[in-house]
């Protein structure tokens, strides 16, 4: 005999989806995308008045600019993402591409409408946080896995030097686990087992890992994850930092505009994920500290010199970024054009300027809220530098 509560459950579902189908597009849906050859689970939430899509980082929206349907067809963009979704409706889901159109990838995507997650069968073992994530074939990788359990949910993020892959969320059943995300860009999915033995191990897409908690990784001798306050730093710490570039109006913007202030150099592209991440806090800096002396400028590396370049616009609408904005080059001039900076390699960087026109402090990536209470750690920091800096005399500056 069946038993009646998985009756009832199941034919919640079937109805469920009835309705989700009988009215087309909106409701929420359990989607993947294809990428790097793995199905990359995500949520999306479909509305018609007005048409939009969202896409979610953790449990925020992550909502197209613009969006249309046409009979059986939808079609929504991000516009500072500088991509588009392309979905039909069949008879009991959805299918489509996900396509960038900068780079022109396409990724398949396809979904069901949502159904309530299965209960574990298993109870949960104990996995979160923080680990250090390392590879047997690469013994010189080595990064932090920050994990937050609650029951059987699971959510986290691996954070590298230069910033991490978004709010993964998942499922703990047993000893193993799965958690993705998929917000817009970022599509990852990481598979996990905790052994016998107290360790984690890994797939992240394609890519075989391991994890042991960081008390044993230094026991084990094995080489800690990168700090991003020493990553880079000034080739010269007494050499006032320069630079002359164009703003979007093509006014040369140099040091001298800043002269006597506390200022930061913020190393973004319109493109950049993690340059998204640090967008916002870098605006509540100025917000908060700009009327005390604290200037901006943000060294915008496109694929495009085009100072009306649309995604670029569309990046600082999105994030309200009010402070100066130059045209420094395509990404891979970034070390050419930052001559005074060792060791810069990553998007986004940022560097500290002191009244006097030295470099404090050279700032490489910047998490997400995936990575939970690292990115308070993190901001608590920056705005302390900022603090010192503002509260320096102003006294032999040079240009």
């Amino acid at each position: 005999m069946i038993d009646s509560t998985i009756m009832r459950l199941g034919l919640l579902f079937l109805l469920s989806a009835a309705t989700a189908l009988a009215g087309g597009f909106p409701g929420m849906w359990d989607a993947s995308i294809l990428a790097g050859g793995r199905q990359v689970p995500f949520r999306m939430e479909i509305s018609l008045a007005p048409a939009r899509v969202c896409f979610f980082e953790d449990t925020q929206p992550v909502c197209s600019t613009a969006a249309r349907v046409e009979g059986e067809a939808l079609t929504a963009e991000w516009d500072y993402l500088n991509t588009e979704l392309h979905l039909a409706l069949k008879p009991d889901s959805l299918e489509g591409v996900y396509r960038s159109r900068r780079t022109k990838r396409e990724y398949p995507i396809a979904a069901h409408p949502q159904r309530a997650p299965e209960t574990a069968g298993q109870a949960p073992a104990q996995v979160g946080g923080e680990w250090e994530v390392h590879s047997t074939e690469k013994p010189e990788l080595s990064w932090q896995l920050l994990l937050r359990q609650t029951g059987s949910e699971l959510k986290g993020t691996i954070l590298r030097v230069d910033g991490d892959d978004g709010t993964l969320v998942g499922q703990v059943r047993g000893n193993t686990f799965a958690i993705s995300h998929f917000s817009g860009d970022r599509p990852g999915l990481l598979e996990g087992s905790l052994l016998a033995d107290g360790t984690l191990s890994l797939q992240l897409m394609n890519t075989k890992l391991y994890a042991l908690r960081p008390a044993v990784a230094r026991a084990r001798k094995l080489t800690p994850p990168e700090d991003p306050h020493t990553f880079a730093k000034a080739r010269n710490p007494a050499e006032p930092f320069r630079f002359s570039l164009p703003d979007l109006r093509g006014r040369t913007v140099t040091q001298a505009d800043f002269a006597s202030k506390p200022w930061i150099v913020s190393i973004a592209g319109s493109w950049c994920p993690n340059c998204r991440d640090e967008a916002p806090f870098l605006v509540e800096l100025y917000k908060q500290y700009h009327a005390r002396g604290l200037e901006i400028v943000a060294f915008c590396f496109e694929y495009s010199a085009d100072p009306t370049y649309a995604p670029l616009h569309a990046f600082l609408r999105k994030y309200g970024i009010t402070y100066p904005v130059v045209l420094a080059g395509e990404p891979d001039q970034l070390e050419a054009v930052v001559p005074q900076i060792e060791n810069l390699k990553a998007f986004p960087t940022s560097i500290y300027i002191g009244r006097d026109g030295r470099v404090r402090a050279v700032h490489t990536g910047f998490p997400s809220a995936g990575s939970g209470e690292e990115l308070n750690r993190v901001e608590d920091e920056l705005r302390g530098l900022v603090e010192r800096m503002i509260a320096e005399p102003a006294r032999g500056t040079k240009n």
